[in-house]
Parts: structure tokens; sequence; C-alpha cells
């Protein structure tokens, strides 16, 4: 009995939070999406004040764009 493997599986033992992991860091526009939520975080723990305010906006607005600059890459190369 031969055992056959798919074209696009991998058995070298990368787990499924490391594959998304290196998606996410190979991927300029999940790169953005990701620091957009890490200032919007960090507006959250400032809670008071116009920094807070400022960096939840920042921190959405790059969440956004990130986030519809991958979803519209990868729709095109479908």
């Amino acid at each position: 009995m031969s055992s056959v493997q798919k074209t696009g599986e991998t058995n070298d033992g990368t787990s499924r939070p490391m594959e998304l992991f290196s998606t996410i860091r190979n991927s300029v526009t999940l790169s953005l999406a990701t620091l957009g939520i890490v200032i919007f975080v960090v507006g959250f723990l400032i809670n008071t004040g116009i920094w807070a305010a400022m960096f939840a906006t920042w921190g959405a607005a790059l969440f956004l764009g990130g986030v519809t600059g991958y979803t519209f890459i990868w729709w095109q190369r479908r």
C-alpha cells in the first residue's frame, strides 16, 4: 500500500498557530491589521484623554485598512 500526500499538505510538525503567525508575518496588510489591534488596545488601556481616542481611531483605521486590503488581494487572486 502506498500513501499519497496531497500537494498542499505538509508533515513537518508545524502547528496551526505557527502557520497563522507565518502568514501574518509574511503579509504587509495583515501586519498592519495586527499593529492596528495593538494600537487600539493601547488606547483602550490609556482609557482617558485625547490620546486614548486618537490611538483607538488610528488602531481601528489600521485594522480596517489591513483587513480590507488583504481581502481585496485574496479576492483578486481567486
